[in-house]
């Protein structure tokens, strides 16, 4: 037996307000599997359909005066009621940002490279990312889609594709409104990761090559001197 045909109904209450609950607007949406077939809009004050159903039923519902007397009061008696509750987790909520800087590929001098800025974890959404190379700012930068965590905090990328030189320094600056003052992030092609693990590397490598050669030398040195030999002076004056 094939399970029954599974229907889905949902509504929406949403109160849409901008800074210190200004304009503040009462949407209420409504679904049927997970398609919206009508809405209504405090800032028209009546109902609209979005689909051909949708359509005869908000007509029905514009045609009762007491629904849409009720619906235009929602304003008051949900959104604006409801604001001061909200207000600390909305509007007055603000978490600060963390920036982590990466290349994406090898470090290489003279060669394009990639380099990512990584900003996350900051409420609200609205932020200003720069690059900035030895002071002044970077064109071309390739932002990423803002995305959402699952916290209620944000996410986004500054992608910068550059050619570093010798001396360059990089800067990924962060202006937000949880921040006194702009964040910003500094990253050098010496001071990397891949740059200090080469010279590491090459660090080592000098010092070993030193003691091998300092240790041959004593060797050559100790086998080119053979064994002492005491001087015998000449046969001079003997007595026959």
């Amino acid at each position: 037996m094939e399970p029954p045909a599974v229907f889905l109904y949902q509504v929406k209450f949403e109160c849409h307000f901008g800074p210190g609950g200004e304009g503040m607007r009462y949407l209420q949406r409504e679904f049927t599997n997970r398609e919206e077939f009508m809405y209504f809009d405090s800032e028209i004050g009546h109902y609209v359909g979005r689909t051909e159903q949708g359509v005869k039923q908000a007509e029905a519902q514009n045609k009762n005066p007491a629904v849409l007397e009720d619906k235009r009061a929602a304003v008051e008696r949900f959104c604006k009621h409801n604001y001061g509750g909200v207000k600390p987790y909305t509007e007055e909520r603000r978490v600060p940002p963390n920036v982590k800087i990466t290349p994406s590929r090898a470090l290489s001098l003279d060669h394009q490279n990639l380099l990512v800025c990584f900003v996350s974890g900051f409420f609200p959404s609205e932020i200003q990312v720069k690059w900035l190379r030895n002071g002044v700012e970077e064109s071309g930068v390739v932002y990423a889609q803002l995305l959402q965590n699952g916290d209620w905090t944000y996410r986004v990328e500054a992608i910068l594709e550059t050619v570093p030189e010798h001396g360059d320094s990089y800067t990924c600056e962060v202006e937000h409104s949880s921040l006194q003052e702009p964040l910003r992030v500094h990253w050098k092609p010496e001071t990397s990761e891949s740059a200090r693990s080469k010279q590491l590397t090459g660090i080592v490598g000098f010092v070993l090559g030193a003691v091998f050669t300092l240790v041959g030398l004593i060797i050559y040195l100790k086998n080119k001197k053979g064994p002492a030999r005491l001087p015998i002076p000449p046969n001079e004056g003997l007595l026959s």
